[in-house]
């Protein structure tokens, strides 16, 4: 079965310069666990959701309204082809370590999301097992968006918040 089939359609957006209080509102009010992120002209490059907030933005200590989406998006955007298999989808979320995706279209536009739950009830119980105990044990690599090849890691202070996400790259002197 195609993931076009079982994707969820009725995505919601939200723009990287707007705040994870703004965010968080967005998908309190519709009762959804993730947001395709989109740049000034529309473009989706990112996706946030409830685990990119607790793994990124909760150790920075910082109030939701003083913290820009994009600071805490998972980028580049966890993507799938509308025409993918569902197991091919749960591979690609289980090697990842996702909870979700974005589907997008022959044009590269996100088309919809699909998740573990979506993917779940057209697994057997083997495959849903490695695929839901496979997302907790395994970290997604934040790309530095300034070099693209070095990942970005907390630096943090003496109380144990993240400071500032610094580039792994020696030769790039990126922080966030």
């Amino acid at each position: 079965m195609k993931v076009e089939k079982i994707m969820n359609r009725n995505y919601k957006t939200v723009d990287e310069d707007e705040s994870v209080f703004n965010a968080v509102k967005i998908m309190n009010e519709n009762k959804i666990y993730g947001l395709v992120v989109q740049d000034k002209e529309g473009r989706d490059v990112g996706l946030l959701s409830e685990r990119s907030i607790i793994k990124r933005f909760i150790p920075r200590n910082k109030k939701p309204d003083e913290v820009p989406v994009k600071f805490v998006m998972r980028e580049p955007m966890p993507k799938i082809t509308i025409n993918s298999d569902v197991r091919d989808a749960a591979t690609y979320l289980s090697n990842n370590g996702l909870e979700r995706c974005a589907v997008v279209d022959d044009s590269g536009r996100v088309a919809g999301i699909i998740t573990l739950t979506d993917i779940s009830r057209y697994l057997s119980k083997e495959s849903i097992i490695d695929v839901l105990f496979s997302h907790r044990t395994k970290e997604y690599v934040h790309l530095c968006p300034k070099c693209g090849i070095g990942t970005l890691e907390p630096i943090y202070n003496e109380k144990g918040e993240i400071k500032v996400f610094r580039c792994s790259n020696p030769s790039c002197f990126y922080e966030e």
